[in-house]
């Protein structure tokens, strides 16, 4: 993602040329600016020989507001030449014919020394993927979330839209027939409707017995149904009390927070027994249960580091015998209880682990994106060859900083690709457009081969506007609370749940009633197996080493996700190879090499 892409051939660079072809528009030229002070935070020209035009736009705590001419109504996608060396990566908010079109993703471009921003060091991204644009007059608008980016011209270019390719088969060996129905509903369904949801707070009735609710009375369902007439069809759970030092307080201390965790799953069972689907995420608890506060799955929050459950900095291997590892493989092993428990009455459910990782926020995230990739598969392996679940639907949830493919665990892993979005507040008023430009670039980045879901969201987008943008979410799930019941309002909940894009409870199928396609999987992928392979850049070679049985593909990818360059469609049996990679410009960038048992390993390598 630092450069835009210099292609190998003329078959590869069409992607690139469709930037070069569009229509430019200067930062200088988007507002009325003043030459920048040094104190000073709102937008303003700095004169740079380097830039286009000999100057950009050193965006501060400002906005800009482009007005861009379209030939005809349609989509197009959004090239910028930016620069940022403030961070690893800056956002700021896109807003398209004054309605919110999504985000725009800044990665660095230039040295920064975590106090100072660098010297100007400009780029070329495809920061946007898909806008819908009126013919003739439109207003493009890059307003500030993050702020603290450099613009120097943004181009508009033409929409190639690409098919998706999802896969009919779970990640899971061996799916129970009710995880498979729920698994084919949600495939059959996506690009066509898509499925009401609410995440939940309150799941317990107030009889100091730990009663659980059923959906008919939990506030947040009870609220979209006083409003519209129906209920959800997805309910949001979360196994959070049901580990870490409070869940495992003596003397009957921790049973309130037993009596939570159990009341989830009591709700999950009857919430799926009525035609509904659960998803369950897990905010984490500090699991060497040092952390007494409530929210230890907050990095500030704990001193718990998952670094030191790996055996060196490369983290290949786990120390199965520090203290971190086993700690996390308790907790694992007692969250695959709860699941079997609901595995054991044939209830699947959505799983969305290790949620939001790439933020930094959670203990998970904040070692970077191997340690945390790596607890995926060792979740994954854990409970799907150990304790033998065959009730989870995986889903992994996505940022977009830049750094996707080194978060994510791989195409072997996930079943689906999800994406929480909040947008700040002053984008609220404007916050229910379809976020098709961050449905586009999540699209281009997992090539178009995995369910995307709106896995979290403050407001709801509506209904007409992911119809007609082709924001073709599977899901969405309006967070608990106020985003529930104020940020979204009763309006909101009775147009959206009462229109025909939208999948209520009440249109669900019945379970009972719909069938389960055949399944055929090999064995489910061993974390220790994980790494098969190595590589490094070198003076326009790219070194490989592949390991195990061999590879089938190689392939190489910008850090936004898009393909660089086909390397290899031959069979490579295991060992060294090495691939030029001439033309294209220096950058980090990630290889793809699909191995011989359909295992997908993915390492990022800077090429030189």
């Amino acid at each position: 993602m630092r450069k835009n892409i210099i292609a190998l051939s003329a078959a590869i660079a069409l992607s690139a040329s469709a930037a070069l072809a569009a229509g430019k528009y200067e930062a200088e030229a988007a507002g009325s600016l003043q030459p920048c002070s040094a104190s000073g935070d709102a937008a303003c020209t700095v004169a740079d020989a380097a830039a286009s035009g000999g100057s950009y736009v050193n965006m501060r705590a400002g906005s800009l507001t482009f007005n861009v001419s379209a030939p005809t109504a349609g989509f197009y996608t959004i090239w910028t030449q930016y620069s940022q060396t403030c961070d690893d990566s800056k956002v700021q908010n896109l807003v398209v014919n004054n309605a919110a079109a999504g985000t725009m993703t800044f990665p660095m471009t230039g040295p920064y020394n975590g106090a100072e921003c660098g010297p100007a060091s400009f780029q070329n991204i495809k920061a946007a993927g898909k806008v819908k644009l009126n013919a003739g007059a439109n207003t493009v608008a890059i307003t500030n979330s993050w702020g603290w980016v450099s613009l120097d011209y943004i181009e508009v270019g033409p929409y190639v839209p690409a098919p998706f390719t999802v896969p009919a088969t779970l990640v899971t060996p061996n799916a129970s027939d009710n995880t498979r129905k729920m698994y084919r509903f949600l495939r059959e369904n996506f690009q066509k409707k898509i499925i009401s949801g609410v995440m939940t707070d309150n799941v317990m009735q107030n009889d100091g017995k730990y009663t659980a609710h059923t959906h008919t009375s939990q506030p947040e369902m009870k609220n979209a149904f006083d409003a519209s007439g129906k209920y959800p069809a997805l309910i949001g759970l979360d196994f959070m009390h049901g580990t870490g030092e409070q869940a495992n307080r003596p003397n009957g201390g921790g049973d309130w927070f037993t009596g939570y965790n159990n009341a989830t799953i009591a709700l999950a069972e009857t919430f799926f027994k009525a035609g509904g689907i659960p998803i369950y995420c897990w905010h984490w608890r500090d699991p060497l249960r040092n952390s007494t506060h409530d929210q230890s799955f907050y990095t500030k929050e704990t001193t718990f580091d998952l670094t030191k459950a790996f055996t060196n900095s490369s983290y290949d291997a786990f120390n199965t015998s520090s203290p971190e590892y086993i700690a996390m493989l308790r907790d694992i092993d007692e969250v695959a209880g709860f699941l079997k428990t609901l595995a054991d009455k044939d209830v699947p459910v959505l799983w969305r682990p290790l949620h939001e990782a790439a933020g930094g926020w959670f203990w998970w995230g904040a070692k970077g994106p191997k340690p945390c990739a790596q607890l995926w598969r060792l979740m994954f392996d854990r409970m799907v060859n150990h304790h033998k679940l065959n009730n989870l639907i995986w889903v992994w949830t996505t940022e977009e900083s830049g750094r996707e493919l080194e978060w994510y665990p791989g195409d072997e892993y996930a079943d689906i690709i999800g994406r929480d979005y909040y947008p700040p507040n002053n984008q609220q008023a404007r916050a229910t457009g379809s976020l098709v430009s961050n449905f586009e670039n999540i699209k281009e980045i997992f090539g178009a081969n995995k369910i995307i879901a709106l896995s979290e969201n403050g407001s709801i987008p509506y209904p007409d506007s992911l119809a007609a943008d082709g924001a073709e979410w599977s899901w969405f799930m309006s967070w608990n609370g106020q985003f529930a019941t104020q940020v979204n309002t009763a309006a909101d909940w009775n147009h959206i749940m009462n229109h025909n894009y939208v999948i209520t409870l009440a249109g669900m199928p019945g379970w009972d009633k719909y069938d389960a396609p055949a399944n055929i999987r090999g064995s489910a992928p061993a974390v220790k197996n994980a790494a098969a392979v190595s590589v490094r850049g070198h003076r326009g070679v790219l070194e490989l080493r592949i390991g195990g049985t061999g590879a089938r593909s190689v392939e190489l990818f910008n850090m936004k996700g898009a393909k660089i360059a086909v390397l290899s469609r031959d069979r490579l049996t295991s060992g060294n190879y090495r691939f030029p990679v001439r033309g294209v410009s220096k950058q980090m960038s990630v290889v793809r090499v699909r191995m011989d048992d359909n295992r997908v390993v993915t390492i990022p390598v800077r090429l030189e």
